[in-house]
């Protein structure tokens, strides 16, 4: 223990620890009794997280209102990423029975439950929801033999909407509540032949059946706009809301169109549009409030030298620009807000497939090269589609074999 800083007035001693490292504060925490209780005020970790997390653009837990378990956790899952070593995360299984067609993290409640679309064969006909910590069934929703067509999730935690959920023979939208026990129920019905792409707070982004248009919709008051794009019918991938802009993106184009004050019926027509070629997959995700939004794209060139690459673009402007590129064959994909990304990479001889997180330049790769990390291998070839939760280095997929897994990287 220092004498020097030990002999310092309380309000100097809380001062310095703003230029220590978190395991420095920690450690200190140890050595008497007056640093254990000075490392335990919330002002310390207030200004740790601001100077360490938040001036470093880190991901970071939202929902967790402890301060130094936020910041403890957020600095912890960034050491993991910036120290480029492999990446050994803990696993947690739940065994389903059923055909998963979507698994999707719901914001939000201890960040606990996961949602699946599962069915029989290609038909989607159920909604289920998993504890992830009791790896436990909570409910099961479902409307009768209907088949869904499109699920969106609230990014909104806070919303009392959780989930839209479009029904094909019925025509019409459901809205979802999520309780504190992981139980589905039914709350609003919106009598609309339109499918769901996104849900933030009350605000729906609702793509029509065979017209190149998506709804912007407030299912509370029925205000509404459309948003007129440039693209194929019924082919809307992605629709993200930012304070001045709404992004519409489908497998061939990504379209831009200025967030209107109010909606009041009016028809909006893009700002910007960008072509990009044929694709095969694409991701979008909610942009972090430091980060420019980006766009990540496997385009489909069967002449091109790797035809199986990824593209990284920002699209902080228009014509979106092309940060970074990796030639791996990887095939599915989601990108978190950070420029990290979790993928399924085919290997050469489609013999079997590997479970990677890929890390671009930027807050959690200071370098100027994709760093590759591989987290499973042999990746059953019976997988089905995963997702991703950036801000607690989380990762959700399914297993013909081994069912529900859920990786947890801090």
């Amino acid at each position: 223990m220092s004498s020097t800083l030990y002999n310092l007035p309380d309000d100097v001693v809380i001062y310095k620890f703003m230029f220590l490292s978190i395991p420095d504060i920690l450690q200190l925490r140890q050595t008497c009794q007056r640093f254990n209780a000075l490392t335990r005020l919330p002002i310390v970790w207030k200004n740790v997280f601001e100077l360490d997390i938040l001036a470093n653009n880190y991901p970071f837990d939202i929902d967790d209102l402890d301060i130094e378990h936020r910041t403890c956790q957020a600095y912890r899952l960034a050491s993991r990423w910036l120290a480029d070593s492999p990446l050994t995360p803990k696993i947690e299984t739940i065994v389903i029975g059923l055909s998963v067609h979507e698994i999707k993290f719901i914001p939000g409640r201890q960040h606990k439950f996961v949602l699946t679309v599962s069915g029989v064969g290609t038909r989607r006909r159920f909604l289920t929801i998993w504890d992830t910590t009791r790896q436990q069934k909570c409910s099961e929703w479902s409307s009768k033999d209907d088949v869904i067509t499109r699920t969106a999730i609230n990014a909104d935690a806070e919303s009392e909407t959780w989930v839209a959920v479009s029904l094909d023979r019925q025509q019409k939208i459901m809205l979802l509540n999520l309780d504190d026990n992981g139980i589905l129920h039914e709350i609003h019905t919106i009598d609309m032949n339109l499918h769901p792409v996104t849900l933030t707070g009350h605000i729906l982004a609702l793509s029509y059946i065979r017209k190149s248009t998506i709804l912007i919709y407030n299912w509370k008051t029925s205000a509404r706009a459309d948003l007129e794009f440039v693209g194929n019918i019924s082919s809307c991938d992605y629709v993200v809301f930012t304070p001045s802009t709404i992004l519409v993106c489908h497998i061939v184009y990504i379209n831009l169109f200025r967030t209107p004050p109010i909606l009041n019926g009016q028809t909006l027509t893009p700002i910007a549009t960008h072509y990009f070629g044929i694709t095969e997959g694409s991701s979008v995700p909610i942009p972090a409030p430091d980060n420019p939004l980006s766009i990540l794209i496997r385009p489909e060139d069967p002449d091109a030298d790797e035809p199986y690459s990824l593209e990284l673009y920002s699209l902080s402007s228009f014509p979106p620009i092309l940060t970074s590129k990796t030639p791996d064959r990887f095939i599915n994909f989601v990108l978190g807000k950070r420029s990290t990304a979790i993928c399924v990479r085919d290997s050469d001889d489609f013999s079997h497939k590997t479970l990677i997180a890929a890390v671009f330049p930027g807050p959690l790769n200071p370098t100027s090269e994709v760093r590759v990390h591989e987290i499973l291998c042999p990746l059953s070839n019976n997988w089905t589609p995963l997702d991703y939760d950036e801000d607690l280095g989380r990762i959700a997929f399914m297993s013909a074999k081994s069912g529900l897994q859920s990786h947890i990287f801090s």
